[in-house]
């Protein structure tokens, strides 16, 4: 049998993701606060960063079935637009904003849509979810 997580689930988890989405947050925010010298602005950033990253690991390494399910495919999304912040600079805030309009949509839209596999052309949200 296939595993279906590298980290098994923990009590605590839920709190543990509330509080990075927390300060996930203060980190966006803080980027996007004009008023901001470039010392801080690189402080919100790895604040954006990083909390962004453990949120990912958090979800992607207790369910493997995360990176066939929109919501990675979300991720990756964002991920290209982050990199195309860095080319046009000039659209930051297009592109910032566009990253939270899609974090919300996703974050609040239905399970059916968050665990649908764009390579099973159907939800799924455990590994018995693939064979049938």
């Amino acid at each position: 049998m296939m595993k279906s997580s590298l980290i098994p689930n923990f009590k605590g988890k839920r709190w543990l993701k509330i509080s990075l989405r927390s300060i996930h947050l203060v980190g966006i925010a803080g980027v996007f606060a004009t008023s901001l010298t470039a010392e801080n602005l690189v402080i919100y950033w790895a604040i954006a960063i990083l909390s962004g990253i453990g949120l990912l690991a958090l979800e992607a390494l207790t369910n493997l079935i995360w990176f066939i399910q929109i919501r990675a495919l979300v991720m990756y999304v964002k991920f290209s637009l982050l990199v195309a912040l860095f080319f046009y600079p000039h659209y930051a805030w297009h592109i910032l904003v566009t990253i939270i309009l899609i974090s919300g949509l996703i974050s609040h839209a239905p399970s059916a849509v968050r665990y649908f596999s764009f390579i099973h052309w159907r939800k799924i949200t455990a590994i018995n979810d693939i064979k049938g």
